[in-house]
């Protein structure tokens, strides 16, 4: 299965120029002074990639060693991706070069960069559900390398060394999203890889599988591989990576610094310039009326099996509730029917007074009701609107000019907010559809924020895409409508923003509600295990 022509990228990098290398006087002894640096298995000199007139990365230099985790930063269209992608034979540099084993190299393939020993695993993982454990393994080997009996094998004894547990016969459909993720990984290690790159591994596991994940980091750290984690948490950089180096616009801020030794606020001003404004510290207690009630909800997912089931809570006015749980665990089902977009089986969901049966989306937006969808590029773009009218789609204090919309008065009303500004929405007449994912995460937070009275607002993932400054600005909108008195029902893959964020925080394991509990006295671990076993934890 070893490719006997790959580069060796065990072998000390020549450009470390360590002396004792080549010193026939060196008896192998231990002297005192500074630790030799551990070889460079993959490095990126002078990397600058184009796409058209933009300049996605800027001369850029980039290395990981063996037996470290080396952290890239940045915030959405910084360029991390784009680097790793040249690593992984997907893009081209217009300029630079990347060095294998002290060898420059030319990568115009995965398989190409496969065959050089570098790794990935994609963020929206590249399984097959319909096929098994050991059918993805195969598809991703591939060309014959082994037969099946063989395959079988070395995937049992991969499993076992690195201690990523796989039944080879179950079928990946089956599995939760870290048991996916630790397929992807076997993928990886059994071709061989010596460079793995994680791209965002942690953006939707619950505490206890990003303690595994980590503890599975530890263990190819320890085999002497290189870790390439793509990430903006920085917790969890600081926790695992041995070095980190940050991306702006392209451009290196911060390169192979250690983030034990860094702040948050120096991360972050190396990431986006500059500190974003604090949270409030105080908040205005929630008041008593019922705003959501949810009673006894039992919804159907596409599949015809039950995704909710005898779910039951409340929303109070100037309340942020938050939902937590794995992913597929019933959230977008359980959103889309509180805002009618799926039908009820069985139970009630009421909006003020309103009680909602039939699964009528108007329903739900006559009692106050407005959302930010979970995909909003596929639930809230329509191709060929503008920024300006996709704002006004609602209807929500819509200005008329007889029978038509007064598009002058719309865009003044627009133009006179500060949430646009506050967001940094992109320009009114651009095209939706034209817009990047978190440019258009920008234009439906913002529709939704420019309603003047709403009762409740059920978000969906409202930082997903945003860089640090308008993740801050919509923390900022959420917790002052909350302060007005406005019921907030927010959906976050993101544990640290619900327990920063929510006053309860409702958590969902296979479409029941397993718990809801104080952020402010329950732990991350305590809510970890609710997502992962239920109300039996």
């Amino acid at each position: 299965m070893t490719d006997q022509s790959r580069p060796d990228l065990s072998k000390p990098d020549p450009s470390n120029n360590d002396p004792s290398n080549n010193d026939p006087s060196n008896t192998g002894e231990p002297e005192v002074g500074p630790a030799t640096p551990a070889p460079v298995l993959l490095s990126a000199r002078g990397v600058t990639v184009r796409f058209g007139s933009l300049v996605a990365n800027d001369s850029v230099d980039f290395d990981v060693r063996a037996g470290e985790v080396h952290a890239l930063l940045g915030e959405n269209g910084a360029g991390k991706s784009t680097l790793m992608k040249v690593f992984y034979g997907v893009n081209r540099p217009v300029a630079g070069e990347v060095i294998v084993g002290g060898e420059a190299v030319e990568l115009g393939s995965p398989s190409a960069s496969r065959a050089h020993g570098i790794g990935m695993v994609f963020q929206d993982l590249r399984l097959v559900p319909a096929f098994t454990v050991l059918e993805n393994i195969e598809l991703a080997v591939g060309e014959g390398r082994f037969r099946r009996g063989e395959a079988r094998a070395r995937l049992v004894a991969a499993s076992e060394r690195y201690g990523l547990p796989a039944d080879p016969d179950r079928l990946v459909r089956d599995l939760a999203l870290a048991e996916r993720q630790q397929v992807e990984i076997l993928r990886v290690l059994m071709l061989d890889a010596k460079v793995v790159i994680l791209d965002e591994p942690t953006s939707a596991l619950a505490p206890q599988e990003v303690d595994a994940l980590f503890a599975v980091v530890e263990r190819l750290r320890a085999e002497g591989l290189g870790i390439v984690l793509i990430t903006h948490k920085l917790a969890e950089t600081r926790t695992i990576a041995d070095r980190a180096t940050v991306l702006r616009a392209g451009k290196m801020t911060l390169r192979g610094a250690d983030p034990k030794q860094l702040t948050d606020d120096e991360l972050i001003t190396a990431m986006v310039g500059s500190v974003p404004p604090s949270l409030p510290a105080e908040r205005t207690p929630p008041r008593k009326a019922f705003a959501l009630k949810v009673n006894d909800l039992w919804v159907k997912g596409n599949d015809g099996r039950d995704a909710v089931r005898n779910a039951t809570f409340e929303v109070c006015e100037g309340e942020l509730v938050g939902v937590a749980g794995v992913s597929g665990n019933g959230q977008r089902e359980l959103l889309e029917a509180i805002l009618g977009t799926r039908a009820l089986e069985k139970g009630t969901v009421t909006i003020g007074t309103r009680e909602l049966r039939h699964g009528r989306p108007a329903d739900s937006l006559h009692a106050g009701a407005y959302s930010v969808p979970e995909d909003p590029v596929a639930d809230a773009v329509v191709p060929g609107l503008t920024v300006l009218e996709h704002l006004v789609l609602s209807g929500e204090g819509l200005p008329k000019k007889g029978p038509s919309v007064d598009w002058k008065a719309a865009r003044r009303r627009v133009e006179g907010s500060e949430v646009p500004g506050r967001l940094n929405l992109v320009d009114l007449d651009r095209q939706v559809a034209t817009l990047s994912g978190g440019n258009v995460q920008r234009a439906v937070l913002t529709r939704m924020f420019l309603v003047d009275d709403p009762s409740l607002l059920v978000v969906a993932y409202p930082s997903r895409g945003l860089d640090i400054a308008s993740v801050r600005a919509t923390q900022q909108l959420l917790l002052e409508r909350r302060a007005a008195g406005v019921a907030v029902l927010m959906v976050s893959e993101d544990l640290d923003e619900l327990m920063l964020l929510a006053d309860r925080i409702v958590v969902l394991h296979d479409g029941e509600v397993a718990g809801v509990v104080d952020p402010h006295v329950a732990t991350r671990q305590d809510i970890g295990r609710l997502m992962l076993q239920g109300a039996a934890a």
